[in-house]
C-alpha cells in the first residue's frame, strides 16, 4: 500500500468528522447572519467566546478520536506493510472501526450540547443580550442535530466505500462481536430527524423568536417581517441542500449492497455458486449478504458432493437417490442384467507392473462403462475385473433387452479397438465374456453400518452372472438367456445352443450365443 493511500485511509474518519463539524459551524454563522445579531452591539467578548469554544471543541474532538483510533491505525499499518496483526489487535481494530460512527455521534452530541449550555449561560449574564439566550440554545441544538446526522451518514459512507474493503476483504461485518449494528430503522430515524423534523422546528422557532422580539419592542415589526422573510428563505435553502445530501448518503449506503446481492443471486439462479456478495454494510442488509454467502458456500459444497458422488455411482442413481425416488424398502423392476468379466486377467496382472495393471484396467472399464451408458444402461459396480450393469433401472427403459444386446455388441467392438492400442504399446490383449438375462429383480438401496449402495438382487441377477461364467465353458464371448431372446423377438442375431444346467437351477436353461 502506498504511503499516500495509507495516510488518507488512516485519517479518513477523523477528517470526515472534522469537515462535518466545520459545515455545522458555517451553518451556525449563516444563521447568526440572518438572526438579528448584526443589529445588536458588536461585543468582543462574544467573538472571543465563539473562537475559544470552537478551538476547544475541535481540539477535544480531534484528540478523542485520535486516541480511539489507535488500534485501527496500528492494524492499518500492519496491512500496509503486508504484516499479520496479532489476533487481539485485529479484532479490536475491526470492532472499533465499525463502532466509530457511533462514537463520533456521541462525541458530537456532547460538544454541541455543551455549546447549547455555554452560549446561553454567557448571554444570560449580559442584560442587553439576555433575551437571546433561549434562541441561541435552540439554534445550537438544531444545528448540532443536523451536524450529528450528517457526520454519521458521511462516516458510514466512508466506512463502507473506503475502509471496510481494506479491513474486511472477505466481508463478514455482521459477525464482529461487540460491534453496534447500524440498523435500517436507525438510518430512517436519522434521515427523518435531519431532513424533516429539525428544519421544520427551526423554522417554527425562528418565527416564534421573531414574534417575541416584536412583543418585547426590541425591533420594529416592519423590520422583523422583512428579516423574517429572508431568514425563512435562507433556512429553506440550507435545509434543502442538507436533505439532498443526506438522501444521497443514505441511498448510496443501502443501494450498493442491494445491487451486489442481486448480482450474486442472479448467478446462483443460473447454477453458478462461485461468487460471493462483497457487502460492506453493518446492518440487516450486511447480515443478509453474509447469510447468502453461507448459503452459496453450502450450495457449492453440495454440488461438489453431488459431483463427487457421481464418480462412485452413476448420475442416474445419484439423481434418483437425491430426489428420494428410490423407495427405502425396494421395488420390483423389469430389467435386463449384463455381466462382463475379463478372461485370464490374473496371470496378466501378475506379469505386469502394478501401475500398468491399474492403467489397463481403468482404460477397459472406461470404454465399457461409456458403451453401457450410451445405450441407456447403468453400471452398478466393478468387482475385481468384472462389470455388473443393468438396463431398465432405476429409470424404466423400453426394449431394455435390445439395448443390452446392442451394448454387448458395442463392447465387443470397443474391446477390439482397445486391444489394438494395448498391442501397440507392448501389452497383451484382453478377452472378456458377457452374460445377459432379462426378468424381474428387486432394486433398492442396500447396505449397513451407515453405508448404502444401489443394487439389484434376485434370480435374474444370479442367472446373468451364471451365463457370464458359461462363456468360459462354451468358448463364446456373449451369451443370452431364453428370456432375453424372447424379449428380443424374431430377427435377433442369435445362435441357439443346447440347454444347459447352471448352478442354482434345477431345470436346464436355454442359452443363445451372439455370433
Amino acid at each position: 500500500m502506498r504511503p499516500g493511500r495509507r495516510f488518507v485511509l488512516g485519517n479518513l474518519m477523523l477528517i470526515g468528522n472534522f469537515f462535518a463539524n466545520i459545515m455545522g459551524v458555517a451553518l451556525m454563522a449563516a444563521l447568526d447572519r440572518w438572526a438579528y445579531m448584526v443589529r445588536l452591539p458588536q461585543i468582543p467578548e462574544i467573538a472571543w467566546l465563539v473562537v475559544g469554544y470552537d478551538v476547544f471543541a475541535f481540539m477535544v474532538g480531534f484528540v478523542s478520536l485520535l486516541t480511539y483510533e489507535r488500534p485501527i491505525r496500528a492494524h492499518l499499518n500492519d496491512i500496509a506493510h503486508s504484516r499479520e496483526s496479532a489476533p487481539a489487535l485485529a479484532k479490536k481494530a475491526r470492532r472499533r472501526l465499525l463502532n466509530e460512527p457511533w462514537v463520533a455521534v456521541g462525541l458530537n452530541l456532547f460538544l454541541w450540547g455543551l455549546a447549547a449550555l455555554v452560549f446561553p449561560l454567557f448571554l444570560s449574564q449580559m442584560p442587553v443580550l439576555s433575551h437571546l439566550a433561549g434562541v441561541m440554545a435552540l439554534r445550537a441544538l438544531f444545528v448540532g442535530a443536523i451536524t450529528v446526522t450528517t457526520a454519521f451518514f458521511f462516516l458510514e459512507h466512508m466506512l463502507q466505500h473506503r475502509l471496510a474493503p481494506v479491513f474486511f476483504p472477505h466481508g463478514g461485518l455482521s459477525r464482529v462481536r461487540g460491534a453496534w449494528r447500524i440498523r435500517i430503522g436507525v438510518r430512517m430515524a436519522g434521515l427523518l430527524l435531519g431532513a424533516c423534523m429539525v428544519p421544520f422546528l427551526a423554522i417554527i422557532f425562528t418565527i416564534r423568536g421573531s414574534a417575541r422580539l416584536v412583543e418585547m419592542g426590541a425591533i420594529p415589526p416592519a423590520e422583523v417581517l422583512g428579516d423574517l422573510q429572508t431568514a425563512v428563505v435562507v433556512l429553506c435553502l440550507l435545509f434543502i441542500i442538507n436533505a439532498v445530501g443526506l438522501a444521497f448518503l443514505v441511498t448510496s449506503n443501502m443501494v450498493r449492497p442491494l445491487r451486489e446481492i442481486v448480482r450474486v443471486l442472479s448467478k446462483v439462479r443460473g447454477g453458478d455458486f462461485s461468487d460471493q456478495v462483497q457487502s460492506m454494510a453493518n446492518d440487516e442488509i450486511g447480515y443478509t449478504a453474509d447469510m447468502i454467502n453461507q448459503m452459496t458456500e453450502g450450495l457449492a459444497e453440495r454440488e461438489h458432493i453431488k459431483d463427487t458422488f457421481g464418480l462412485y455411482v452413476s448420475e442416474q442413481v445419484r439423481d434418483e437417490i437425491l430426489a428420494g425416488r428410490i423407495p427405502l424398502d425396494g421395488e420390483i423392476k423389469q430389467v435386463t442384467m449384463l455381466f462382463s468379466d475379463l478372461r485370464d486377467f490374473t496371470p496378466l496382472a501378475e506379469a505386469t507392473p502394478p501401475k500398468d495393471v491399474v492403467m489397463i484396467l481403468n482404460g477397459y472399464f472406461h470404454h465399457m462403462a461409456t458403451v453401457v451408458e450410451e445405450h441407456g444402461g447403468l453400471v452398478l459396480q466393478y468387482v475385481g475385473d468384472e462389470i455388473e450393469a443393468v438396463f431398465g433401472a432405476p429409470l424404466a427403459l423400453e426394449n431394455h433387452a435390445r439395448h443390452a444386446l446392442e451394448a454387448a455388441l458395442a463392447m465387443r467392438r470397443h474391446l477390439a479397438a482397445y486391444n489394438a492400442r494395448l498391442i501397440a504399446n507392448g501389452h497383451a490383449p484382453l478377452r472378456h465374456g458377457i452374460g445377459i438375462h432379462s426378468g424381474p429383480a428387486l432394486a433398492a438401496n442396500i447396505g449397513g453400518g451407515g453405508r448404502l449402495s444401489y443394487a439389484l438382487v434376485g434370480d435374474t441377477v444370479n442367472l446373468a452372472a451364471r451365463l457370464q461364467d458359461l462363456t468360459k465353458v462354451m468358448g463364446r464371448d456373449i451369451l443370452v438367456s431364453g428370456a432375453t431372446a424372447d424379449a428380443l423377438g424374431p430377427g435377433a442375431p442369435l445362435e441357439r445352443l443346447s440347454a444347459t444346467t447352471v448352478k442354482g437351477r434345477s431345470q436346464p436353461v436355454e442359452v443363445y450365443a451372439v455370433p
